[in-house]
């Protein structure tokens, strides 16, 4: 029965016109729950993981695959696995000022055990994770008819967009979404949305029961389009679930070249503590200010012996970015920055052990390669970097004093080391 999925999306993808003169998108993606943005709690359950692919021909239909692993340790100690493959095709007209694209859709999914148990639990023996044994709510594979849509009304004010989103979609026999949501949009590349989610199940077994309970309720989620790299990333605030897929889309090296200047910058990367963690960093910048979010969660490297122990240590900062020209290659810049930092510390979502926000500064330094405009793909630039940054956390002696595997990641001085990518983006 594994393989009968997997003939399904050879067929399918067999039959994808891609042509490099009419394909402007091919997207590939992996996800997981480490991209917590420090608001979610990485707790290595619920939608764990997955796989997307996205082609887009004439931007005008765009085929989707996302293969998904869901699970659920906390409540029913089972799991299973979906394949989503959808077809939609976005129409665009005015009412008046404002800009409405109705995107219907229609697809199938495949839900049971395709195996993905294997691939989870390989990847933790590489990275030295808890193997995680749970028995599938069902052996056999189950098609289900996809069919919604989406209705977004959005007012233009320049390069930026506001407005509201609307969507439903119905998986016969399975599942039943329903969102509505506020937008703002930041020329092409950036979606902000934040709204609330209806999640209904009209099948299987406890695992995908839960997991409707688990997206229910107030949902936050951004899309980042960088041309050749993407990032997006949701939130569910009532499980403090969260899930993120970073991507790259070979087919805008193809593209014509319509960048001619830097409207705002955003940036990915990792840096890694003294304990061996590595922090994803996450920031958006116009001209010289800058917000900034850096977080880690999962189990402490340092304290191999209770992997059920898992960590959220997260800051939220606002800074002001120097940058100088050594070279036409080499630019040195510094970034001050102010916010707050989240420490998280708990063994399931209703123990606790603390949770504490507190004040904090940082200097971060190191060299951007490149300039703007020098290394283009479609309307965005590319400047990779190396990054050394030193943060120090207010008022942490009692919080030190209560657990001292976390107290290394308290701090109160944190000294971090790593890499990035900025992209600027022009949105004309």
């Amino acid at each position: 029965m594994r393989s009968r999925p997997i003939v399904i999306l050879l067929l399918l993808a067999c039959l994808i016109p891609i042509y490099a003169s009419e394909v402007t998108h091919l997207h590939l993606g992996v996800g997981n729950d480490y991209y917590t943005m420090g608001l979610g709690d990485n707790l290595d359950d619920g939608l764990s993981f997955g796989g997307h692919l996205m082609v887009a021909v004439q931007d005008r239909i765009f085929f989707t695959i996302d293969a998904l692993g869901f699970t659920d340790r906390i409540d029913t100690s089972s799991r299973y696995d979906q394949i989503n493959i959808n077809l939609n095709s976005p129409l665009d007209f005015f009412w008046g000022p404002l800009l409405n694209t109705l995107t219907p859709l229609v697809g199938m999914s495949l839900e049971g055990d395709f195996g993905f148990d294997r691939l989870q639990n390989n990847l933790h023996q590489r990275i030295n994770r808890t193997i995680l044994n749970l028995p599938y709510d069902s052996l056999e594979t189950n098609v289900h008819l996809n069919l919604g849509a989406t209705l977004q009304t959005m007012l233009p004010l320049g390069w930026i967009q506001v407005g509201l989103e609307a969507s439903y979609l119905h998986t016969f026999g399975w599942e039943n979404a329903i969102q509505t949501l506020a937008v703002i949009k930041l020329g092409s590349a950036l979606s902000l949305k934040a709204g609330y989610s209806i999640m209904d199940d009209f099948g299987g077994g406890p695992a995908h029961h839960t997991m409707m309970d688990r997206l229910n309720g107030p949902t936050f989620s951004y899309y980042f389009d960088g041309g050749l790299v993407t990032n997006s990333w949701i939130y569910h605030r009532n499980s403090g679930s969260s899930y993120g897929v970073f991507g790259i889309d070979v087919m805008q090296l193809f593209q014509p070249v319509t960048y001619e200047h830097t409207d705002f910058t955003y940036s990915l990367g990792a840096l890694y503590d003294l304990v061996g963690h590595q922090n994803k960093a996450f920031s958006l910048a116009f001209g010289p200010v800058i917000l900034q979010t850096l977080h880690k969660s999962g189990p402490m490297i340092n304290d191999p012996d209770n992997p059920q122990r898992r960590m959220t240590v997260a800051s939220w900062m606002l800074g002001y970015q120097m940058e100088w020209e050594a070279t036409t290659i080499v630019h040195p810049y510094l970034n001050t920055l102010w916010g707050f930092q989240r420490l998280n510390l708990q063994t399931s979502p209703t123990n606790v052990i603390i949770e504490e926000f507190k004040g904090s500064v940082a200097v971060e330094t190191g060299i951007k390669f490149g300039c703007d405009g020098q290394w283009v793909a479609k309307n965005n630039s590319y400047r990779p970097r190396i990054s050394a940054s030193i943060q120090y956390i207010f008022d942490t002696k009692d919080i030190i004093a209560m657990d001292s595997a976390f107290a290394k990641h308290v701090g109160p001085w944190i000294f971090l080391l790593g890499v990035g990518l900025d992209i600027g983006h022009d949105p004309h």
